[in-house]
């Protein structure tokens, strides 16, 4: 395969046999601004919104970006199998969604002559109120610190007097859990499993024309 030349796009911007590397937009630590952005962006949904439109017979009209080569400007699919596309494109657990080649690889002998060392910061206290002999036993931040640092919610405060609470222990016992659910009144029977329903039905004329059925 011919392999192209380099082209520089503009600072900090390079693109190469159909690869693109885009490194001008930064978000600082203090950058509240700047990590919103890039958040918005990262976490932005598979389809616009723009181009979603529920039609009159209960089918989701996608609009196409550019027209395919038959003509096709949008494609209808019912809700379901739209869900059933997009659950598709979600990966697996602990599984990386980006992944670095070269001297930018976790195996590289170079990777610690180009990634700078991060600056070597005094342990972070939680948002939330914790005994003063607290440490840091690990570099990994408590669940109540992540909770709120990301969702603003302060899961130790108590809904009714605005106290603090404290883990006591954890049951996993489930002769104990039921006892303990039974003591505060909720249920402890199994609820019933929903009946196994059959495979969705492709409502869409467009998947049923790509299935071999008749439109």
């Amino acid at each position: 395969m011919a392999r192209t030349a380099t082209v520089f796009a503009g600072a900090c911007c390079a693109g190469k046999d159909g690869f693109t590397l885009h490194a001008a937009t930064c978000a600082g630590a203090e950058d509240e601004g700047g990590r919103e952005r890039l958040l918005r962006y990262v976490l932005r949904p598979a389809v616009a919104q723009e181009r979603l439109q529920k039609t009159e017979q209960g089918l989701v009209r996608i609009a196409l970006k550019k027209a395919w080569s038959d003509g096709t400007v949008a494609v209808e699919m019912d809700p379901l199998s739209l869900l059933c596309r997009l659950a598709a494109s979600v990966p697996p657990p602990r599984l990386h969604t980006v992944r670095y080649a070269g001297v930018l690889g976790s195996a590289s002998r170079l990777r610690s002559r180009v990634v700078p060392t991060p600056p070597v910061r005094s342990p972070v206290r939680p948002a939330v109120d914790v005994d003063e002999a607290w440490k840091p036993k690990s570099r990994y931040r408590p669940w109540a610190e992540l909770m709120m640092r990301t969702l603003k919610l302060d899961v130790l405060e108590c809904p009714r007097c605005r106290g603090r609470m404290k883990l006591l222990s954890l049951v996993t016992d489930l002769a104990e859990a039921g006892r303990f659910a039974k003591g505060v009144g909720d249920a402890t029977d199994l609820p019933p499993r929903t009946p196994a329903r059959g495979p969705p039905y492709w409502q869409s004329r467009a998947l049923r024309r790509l299935a071999g059925e008749a439109a």
